[in-house]
């Protein structure tokens, strides 16, 4: 009996110490991917600044963010591949070290030519965070807690969205200087980077833990050639088009609000960056509204696409109040809409990133990367539009842009519902 009670009490230790080595992995991931959005969202409260003191106009300014976004896109397809064969606890080390060193070197460049080459090279080692960052988790994790952990990284965003904005915004208020928005991610950074690699292990192995679940390991896995294949062969379904188009739309106008909000409140509305960023705060804390109301409102329906065409639909009715609120001359009531537009549009993000790609037995990564990458081409592409828009028509006519896009949204998800059956 003695043998047998010492036996259980040593594994109730060992299963202690287990769980607080998870929550440590998971806490790390979780800041870390809040600590990546300060070396990457710094850029939406620096633009109104840049552009102020180098005497740029919106489409310049709109072309460095343009870059990165395309660069970041692209990245993923090839860095989800090799994290997937490199240590992650290595590779978003060498990540952190790049974005941080790109932080650094952008607040002594000048022209735009050398902003959109390293902002570029930011994009790329930005790219090595989310895929190892999921692949760490899962490998930390049992089934029946990988759906509380999920939803736990998802707030990573919200929260690095806040916390950039806020920071970015007190730091050039502080310094007088956009530089230090740069800076002082950069050292931040570093620093993380150093904390990265102390606190993390890429699986429970390397510290002499056994979990009852392990996520399963394909005996070989895809050369990149193989992968972009199998991508090439999914362009090929209406189904997957169409839905890859929808996702574009909607990466389209998350982004545009992203990048330009800042700039917006500015340029409409007066403001100096302290206040603008202030009010610019409401769109990541209704983004992460949208996300919660996304989920039940597609438990209560039933049907994802039906929940993605009505959301769209109401976006577009959102857009339009944000066009009818440029002549209220009230930021209050402005960055309210755009937060609701915010709301919507990170709710179709959710069931179309990661809902609908869960449904794929087997395919669910390949589907997930394809559908993002299509999401950050939308971003790239509406870094330029926004800022060509409201230089010739003004900032009312990008809010005319956004109810468009919604509406496309919507008509492209009424069109997949038609092909998804002989498609898939």
């Amino acid at each position: 009996m003695g043998g047998r009670h010492g036996l259980i009490q040593f594994s109730s230790i060992v299963k202690s110490k287990r769980q607080v080595w998870q929550w440590r992995i998971i806490g790390t991931l979780w800041l870390t991917y809040c600590l990546f959005y300060l070396g990457r969202l710094n850029l939406s409260v620096a633009l109104p600044v840049i552009e102020q003191e180098l005497g740029w106009n919106t489409i310049t300014t709109g072309i460095v963010s343009s870059v990165f976004f395309w660069v970041y896109a692209f990245g993923q397809l090839i860095n989800g591949s090799l994290g997937d064969r490199l240590s992650a606890r290595l590779f978003i080390f060498l990540g952190l070290l790049g974005t941080a060193f790109c932080n650094l070197m952008f607040g002594f460049a000048g022209t735009v030519a050398a902003m959109s080459v390293i902002w570029g090279l930011n994009g790329i080692f930005q790219s090595t965070g989310w895929g190892p960052i999921v692949k760490t988790a899962s490998a930390w994790t049992e089934n029946h807690q990988r759906n509380t952990v999920s939803a736990i990284l998802g707030t990573s965003f919200v929260f690095g969205a806040l916390v950039t904005w806020w920071l970015s915004g007190q730091i050039i208020a502080a310094f007088g200087r956009w530089q230090f928005a740069f800076w002082v991610p950069a050292a931040v950074l570093f620093a993380h980077a150093v904390l990265w690699v102390v606190s993390i292990r890429d699986n429970p192995h390397q510290v002499g833990f056994e979990l009852s679940t392990q996520p399963a390991v394909p005996e070989t896995k895809p050369s990149l050639a193989s992968m972009v294949r199998e991508t090439s062969g999914f362009l090929r379904q209406p189904y997957l088009l169409l839905l890859a188009v929808t996702t574009l739309f909607q990466g389209m106008i998350k982004d545009g609000i992203n990048l330009w909000m800042p700039a917006l409140l500015m340029k409409t509305q007066g403001l100096e960056i302290d206040s603008a960023v202030g009010y610019s705060l409401i769109v990541p804390l209704m983004g992460f509204a949208g996300v919660l109301i996304a989920g039940w409102l597609n438990n209560l329906i039933g049907d994802d696409r039906k929940t993605i065409i009505g959301l769209f639909s109401g976006g577009s009715l959102a857009a339009a109040g944000v066009v009818a609120a440029f002549s209220a001359e009230s930021a209050l009531v402005l960055s309210l809409l755009i937060g609701l537009c915010s709301l919507i549009v990170n709710g179709i993000n959710v069931v179309l990133l990661s809902t609908i790609p869960m449904r794929f037995d087997g395919r669910s990564s390949t589907i997930a990367g394809f559908l993002d990458f299509a999401s950050y081409v939308g971003s790239a592409l509406m870094t330029i539009i926004t800022g060509l828009v409201a230089d010739i028509w003004g900032w009312a006519a990008v809010a005319v842009l956004w109810a468009v896009l919604f509406v496309l949204g919507a008509v492209t998800m009424f069109a997949n519902s038609y092909v998804s059956k002989k498609s898939v």
